[in-house]
């Protein structure tokens, strides 16, 4: 893992993204008879943006799709390191360089970097070859289709086409942007900040320095006046902590951010620079309350995902815009990132706009055959990368380290201990959760959790059109969660679908009436309670889905339709919300 490249004096980022030329392979052959030099197709494909969306051969297409792309790399560069980044791609991927294996990664929704120094051609063209093998697998994370297994699933996900085994569609491709990182030889490799607020007007700093290699010379940190200097004899790392007088605090309604400088100098010369933007905040959980700096807070919000017409799930920043806009226009401040760790643009965003986010792991739908050492291994190293990538944003106010799972056999309680306990010795600033489906009791996970957190669709999976006996239900549910646990409780989805412009009176399901009915009387339900943190509405907007009998295309619980436009629900629940404080 390795800091979000930016340009300065001393860094450079020479972005890839664009057109790249595209094969797909059902023959998944390790290296496909020789692609690893040069793919067997002209076809050209957009990068960042998902395969499935961009061509009608490929909407189904489950197996190894092939880039590749050639870049002039400039003489300038010569005495630097140079890194190919690759922001996500879904979810096995392989990188050549110059026909040289270079380097791979597991997993679909975080940035992963590889070396490339020792391979370029300063003299012409590099050829840039990446294959991504999306099959949906039993052990993939989030998994596929686990055959002969009873599974507790309250949608019936099972047998569906693609055979995933949750509600959303499994793109594959080169979902974020990809580019060549230009560094220093010896450069800031990482850096870890710890925020404190000491008093009314004092904050404080700490951070931790890690480099790429020994270094021998002065390292200097800096935050407007406060710097810190150090003399570094063959080390790589350092300690410190400034302490900010008359600070500015981050938060929803002023998300200062403090640039912290951090430069390299050797023999009076500067090497490299970083800059880290810091928003000096707290967060706790105490008693029944959640704390932001001290206050507070309750997160009143929805879920999403990414997900657009065409784009997939690549990432786009106008979409970023949009849809943080119509969170704001809802009076809407907080997320999740249901259900998996969301691109680091996204975050940046939430960090200048002062979003609350819980940052969520890829682990769905976990079952038994799950809760082995094996897939316990992979998930502590996919937790380990997510928080390693965004452990300096103020904005991530907590982690998720799972949803709707099977919490409800023996295996499950080790294996969620063990990743608790794994998150925990990451970071130990944040609050923890999992999030819960089914009914509390006899639930062997969430006892390890500092919150709780429950997806309850009373009135709609169960008591389908029956609103009154849902929210007694919802009511009842809600405080038997709390009395078993005691522990803040957060309902992290609850909603319904509807399909624009269907209308009824009485309200039935499907029709708009009936989400916005069922949308803000379960919200005041939630709102109510003195034990609750928060409430996410299920979900921002309507989103594609694998095809089952109860998918009309796509999941139709957004407040928005897919093109953004709002349903009945999001100008009912915007009217509750405008009564609350921010």
């Amino acid at each position: 893992m390795m800091l979000y490249p930016q340009t300065n004096q001393l860094r450079n980022e020479i972005s890839l993204d664009g057109f790249w030329k595209f094969a797909k392979d059902e023959r998944n052959e390790g290296d496909s008879k020789g692609w690893q030099h040069s793919i067997p197709s002209d076809r050209e494909i957009a990068v960042p943006a998902s395969w499935n969306e961009q061509y009608q051969d490929l909407v189904h297409f489950f197996h190894t799709g092939w880039y590749e792309k050639e870049v002039i790399i400039p003489h300038i560069y010569k005495n630097h390191q140079i890194i190919v980044r690759v922001g996500a791609a879904n979810y096995y991927s392989r990188v050549w360089f110059n026909g040289n294996l270079v380097g791979e990664h597991e997993g679909g929704h975080l940035p992963f970097s590889i070396d490339i120094t020792e391979f370029i051609d300063w003299d012409g063209p590099n050829k840039i070859i990446i294959s991504v093998d999306v099959r949906i697998k039993p052990d993939s994370l989030p998994a596929g289709e686990v055959e002969n297994e009873h599974i507790i699933q309250k949608n019936g996900f099972k047998g569906q086409f693609p055979r995933n085994y949750y509600d959303f569609f499994p793109y594959g491709g080169i979902s974020r942007p990809v580019s060549l990182v230009v560094l220093p030889k010896t450069h800031i490799e990482d850096v870890t900040v710890v925020t404190d607020i000491i008093n009314n007007s004092t904050g404080q700093v700490d951070f931790n320095l890690t480099l790429n290699q020994p270094f021998t010379g002065l390292v200097s940190v800096m935050i407007e006046k406060e710097v810190e200097e150090f003399s570094l004899s063959n080390q790589t790392s350092v300690n410190g902590r400034l302490t900010i007088k008359d600070a500015k605090f981050w938060s929803m309604d002023h998300p200062h951010l403090y640039p912290l400088t951090i430069g390299l100098s050797e023999e009076g010369e500067k090497i490299d620079q970083y800059v880290l933007k810091v928003g000096i905040r707290t967060i706790a959980i105490d008693g029944d309350q959640l704390l932001l700096n001290g206050e507070p807070i309750f997160l009143r919000g929805v879920g999403l995902h990414e997900d657009f017409a065409v784009l997939g799930k690549g990432m786009h920043p106008a979409i970023i815009v949009k849809d943080m806009n119509l969170l704001n226009w809802l009076g809407g401040n907080s997320l999740r990132t249901s259900h998996y760790p969301y691109s680091d643009e996204f975050l940046n965003y939430a960090d200048k706009n002062g979003i609350l986010v819980i940052g969520e792991t890829p682990f769905v739908g976990f079952v038994e055959s799950h809760y082995n050492s094996t897939i316990e291994e992979k998930a502590h190293r996919v937790i380990s990368e997510m928080i390693l990538r965004d452990k300096n944003h103020p904005s991530i106010i907590a982690w998720s380290l799972a949803n709707e799972g099977n919490t409800f056999v023996p295996q499950a309680d080790g294996f969620y201990k063990s990743l608790y306990d794994h998150a925990k010795s990451l970071d130990q600033g944040r609050p923890i959760t999992i999030v819960n489906c089914l009914d509390v009791e006899g639930d062997v996970a969430l006892k390890h959790f500092d919150f709780v957190c429950i997806n309850r669709y009373y009135g709609w999976y169960t008591q389908p059109g029956l609103l009154d006996e849902a929210c007694e239900i919802l009511n009842n549910q809600l405080d038997l969660c709390h009395e078993l646990f005691g522990k803040p409780v957060m309902v992290t989805e609850f909603g319904a679908d509807a399909v624009a412009g269907m209308h009824m009176d009485p309200p039935e399901l499907f029709s708009e009436e009936y989400q916005a009915e069922m949308i803000t009387r379960q919200y005041e339900i939630i709102r109510s309670k003195a034990y609750t943190i928060g409430a996410h509405i299920w979900v921002l907007s309507d989103f594609k889905t694998s095809q089952n009998a109860k998918r009309v295309i796509l999941n139709r619980k957004g407040l928005f339709t897919r093109e953004r436009q709002p349903k009945l629900a999001a100008h009912e629940i915007k009217k509750v919300w405008s009564r609350e404080e921010k």
